[in-house]
C-alpha cells in the first residue's frame, strides 16, 4: 500500500500533540516582566519574549504571537495554519530576588474574537450590486435578485 506524501504529513498534522507554554515573569515595584518565557512543541522548546502585545518569536514557523496577561488568554499562528489558543493553567510562586511567578499554559479551541467592530461601522442594510428586475414568468410575476 502507497501512501501520498502530503497526505502522510496532513495525518500527523492532525494527530500531533498539543502544544504549551511555560513562562516566568519577574515583578518589581512597578512593572513586571514576562520576557523568559517557552514555548513546547513536538520538536522542542523555544524560547519566547510573552510580554504582552503581538510579535514574531523565534518559533520555527511561527508567524503570529500575542498574548494578553489582562485576560490570560494568549494566540498563535504557524504558516499553513488557521489561529490557535492558549489559556494560562496555572500560577506558582518560585524564589528570586524579586517577586517572581511561573505560570503554565494549555491550548484550547479558540472562542474569542480579534477585535470587536464598534456599532458605528456595522453595515445596517446590504446593498446588491446587481439591479433588481422583474419578469413575466407564464403569466405571473417573477422578481430576480
Amino acid at each position: 500500500m502507497r501512501f501520498e506524501f502530503t497526505s502522510l504529513v496532513a495525518f500527523l498534522a492532525t494527530t500531533a500533540l498539543a502544544d504549551r507554554m511555560e513562562i516566568f515573569t519577574k515583578c518589581g515595584d512597578t512593572s513586571c516582566n514576562s520576557y523568559d518565557g517557552w514555548f513546547y512543541t513536538d520538536y522542542g522548546a523555544y524560547r519566547v519574549n510573552a510580554n504582552t502585545g503581538c510579535r514574531v518569536p523565534g518559533v520555527p514557523h511561527m508567524e503570529e504571537f500575542c498574548i494578553d496577561w489582562d485576560n490570560r488568554r494568549l494566540h498563535f499562528r504557524f504558516g499553513g495554519q488557521d489561529k490557535r489558543c492558549m489559556t494560562q493553567d496555572s500560577e506558582s510562586a518560585y524564589g528570586c530576588g524579586a517577586t517572581c511567578y511561573k505560570t503554565t499554559w494549555r491550548e484550547i479551541p479558540c472562542y474569542w474574537r480579534m477585535a470587536p467592530i464598534p456599532e458605528e461601522q456595522l453595515a445596517t442594510e446590504v446593498q446588491s450590486s446587481a439591479p433588481s428586475t422583474t419578469a413575466e414568468v407564464k403569466g405571473k410575476r417573477a422578481v430576480n435578485f
